[in-house]
């Protein structure tokens, strides 16, 4: 589910805003970036996230304007500056030089010094980091739960969609039999002349036919896995982490499963026609679905 927040503390060395956004993927994956400054904190930023947070793509971002001079600790490189010395006295002896080196030579190495920037009270920049993360998150949740009510809202409809086709699919059913019961007596006719003996294979042949046809335990099913669906949608979650997208998922391929066997076994053309718009609702619901943690 796509969602997006920001948070913005302002504290004695500057203001630190952090910025969350989204977008769907099947497990959870959080990219931090941060100024090299602060990396340091990934780890903790990333479990902060990862415990309000069950799954999806979600990309963190960290900036810090800084009112104060950062401290820089400046350092030189004594074992580059021993190895160029140690160097540069093994060419003037080989080549009969003065071995006297020229501080200019030392001042041509790029990573001589080295600098080291220093976070004053450490503390009180993670307390601002996980206030601004805090600000972050809940504008994020706070988004991901309104579109989540649209869609549960959206889902919700069509499940009222499916149960409406599947009232005509259900008076339509028992038609069938007695179309076929009909069809099989004008063959018959056609043939022979009406006999007790005609009577009985009609009633046989019928009789298996319904049998193949009945789609009474699909109905049954179709009605339960909707049921569930809507439970789902309605019961709210136990845990910060908690995902429902697969669960309902799963359950519309069930329910894809059930309206595919009545398809099959329902010789009616009215009823074939509500199990196609059966499917294009569900594959609909499907779409949803992959939006919804």
């Amino acid at each position: 589910m796509t969602a997006y927040g920001r948070g913005v503390t302002t504290f004695p060395y500057g203001t630190l805003s952090a910025e969350i956004q989204s977008v769907n993927r099947r497990y959870l994956e959080v990219n931090v970036n941060l100024p090299r400054l602060l990396t340091r904190f990934e780890t903790a930023l990333r479990k902060k996230v990862a415990a309000r947070v069950g799954r999806g793509m979600v990309n963190l971002f960290i900036s810090w304007r800084s009112d104060a001079q950062t401290p820089v600790k400046v350092l030189p490189n004594l074992s580059l500056a021993k190895g160029v010395k140690t160097a540069y006295e093994q060419i003037a002896y080989d080549l009969g030089i003065d071995p006297e080196m020229d501080l200019s030579l030392l001042a041509g190495q790029k990573d001589l010094l080295l600098f080291e920037e220093e976070i004053p009270e450490e503390a009180g920049f993670e307390a601002a980091l996980e206030q601004s993360l805090d600000g972050a998150l809940d504008a994020f949740l706070e988004m991901k739960e309104n579109e989540g009510k649209t869609l549960s809202k959206d889902l919700y409809e069509r499940t009222e969609s499916l149960n409406g086709m599947l009232e005509v699919i259900e008076k339509l059913a028992p038609g069938g039999t007695e179309k076929y019961r009909q069809k099989l007596t004008d063959r018959l006719a056609e043939l022979f002349e009406g006999s007790l003996e005609n009577e009985e294979r009609i009633l046989r042949e019928v009789a298996l036919y319904a049998e193949r046809i009945d789609i009474t335990e699909e109905l049954v099913r179709f009605k339960s896995h909707i049921e569930q669906f809507r439970q789902m949608l309605e019961k709210p979650l136990e845990d910060a982490t908690e995902t429902r997208g697969k669960s309902l998922d799963f359950m519309i391929q069930e329910l894809n499963r059930e309206i595919n066997t009545i398809g099959s076994k329902g010789s009616d053309l009215a009823i074939t026609q509500q199990v196609v718009k059966a499917k294009s609702e569900l594959e609909k619901m499907r779409e949803q679905v992959q939006n919804i943690e």
